[in-house]
């Protein structure tokens, strides 16, 4: 139940703030829940047990904010080149009281050619499309041979004749989500 007033709270954070700074569509409001209970799906993928999580693009904290609420034995880099979500981001560690979050303001390639980074989980919502989203995991270290690539997916690029791996689907509240996962290399 904590988790949920959390996840709250964070909504409202995103909404207050995207008042005075664009970081979240605000056409988009009235899929906000979907996109919640999306990244909620996410982290209850990943677990919540002491993992490593990337997150590449990650704007407006979607899955990195929710995965890090959701599964607080995570810790979760949440990679954002753009200055203004970053702030966002940071501001929701603080607010938030987000002690296993971390954003950084950096270009995602920029960010594993400096630091190497190693993690149990890649996830990326909404970053870029699948084939380039592989080409930049095979660039991060695996870390004892598992690590794993979770994405949501649309039914429409489900449906499409793109080769992906196996397609997990989850139903909550007779709406199906879709999501690729699959270990890296």
């Amino acid at each position: 139940m904590k988790h949920h007033l959390m996840i709250n709270d964070y909504v409202s954070l995103l909404k207050a703030y995207n008042e005075h700074t664009n970081v979240y569509s605000k056409g988009a409001y009235d899929k906000l829940d979907f996109h919640i209970q999306d990244c909620v799906n996410i982290a209850e993928m990943i677990t919540n047990e002491t993992l490593d999580v990337l997150d590449m693009g990650s704007g407006s904290g979607l899955p990195s904010v929710v995965i890090a609420i959701q599964n607080p034995k995570n810790t979760v880099v949440a990679i954002e080149s753009k200055i203004k979500k970053y702030t966002f981001l940071d501001h929701c560690k603080k607010t938030l009281n987000l002690r296993n979050f971390h954003p950084i303001q950096m270009d995602i390639n920029e960010y594993l050619s400096r630091h190497k980074p190693s993690a149990d989980f890649i996830t990326a919502k909404a970053f870029a499309p699948y084939e380039k989203i592989i080409t930049i995991c095979k660039k991060i270290p695996k870390r004892n041979h598992h690590t794993q690539l979770i994405i949501p997916i649309s039914e429409i690029q489900k449906d499409s004749h793109v080769e992906t791996p196996p397609i997990i689907e989850k139903m909550v509240n007779n709406t199906t989500f879709f999501y690729i996962k699959q270990k890296i290399r």
